[in-house]
């Protein structure tokens, strides 16, 4: 389903904006992820080991895989743990700040998208079976 079909519709466009929230959420994740170790050098493989997570579900994202969003709110909740560790170990870091309020925005998008998304498939299931009859 194309994104002009998605926005036709007054949830599509709930929808639409919840989406673009998520990968809102995830870019800015990665890219304070990024400065953090940028600024701290971190190896390469470390980086590797902890953008993994988050990279391994993006294809799925890219084709609509519901699953691939569910995935993406739980792995989330480990990022959440490690952004709340950072924050209270640098209570005024602006990027620890912005680092959990990137997973925050990431997770509740992510879950919202999920549970909308499933419901407007779901009916628009029931209109193409009522439809056919």
């Amino acid at each position: 389903m194309s994104t002009e079909q998605v926005s036709s519709t007054a949830r599509g466009s709930v929808v639409l904006r919840i989406w673009l929230g998520t990968w809102l959420g995830l870019l800015l994740l990665l890219g304070t992820q990024l400065l953090d170790a940028w600024q701290r050098s971190v190896p390469a493989v470390l980086l590797f080991f902890w953008f993994t997570p988050l990279l391994i579900l993006i294809p799925g994202m890219l084709r609509d895989h519901l699953r691939s969003y569910t995935w993406l709110a739980f792995v989330s909740l480990l990022y959440f743990v490690f952004a709340t560790l950072r924050l209270f170990a640098e209570p005024g870091s602006l990027r620890a700040q912005a680092e959990l309020g990137a997973v925050i925005l990431l997770f509740l998008c992510s879950m919202f998208y999920v549970r909308q998304r499933s419901r407007e498939l779901q009916a628009l299931s029931d209109a193409g079976a009522i439809s056919e009859v």
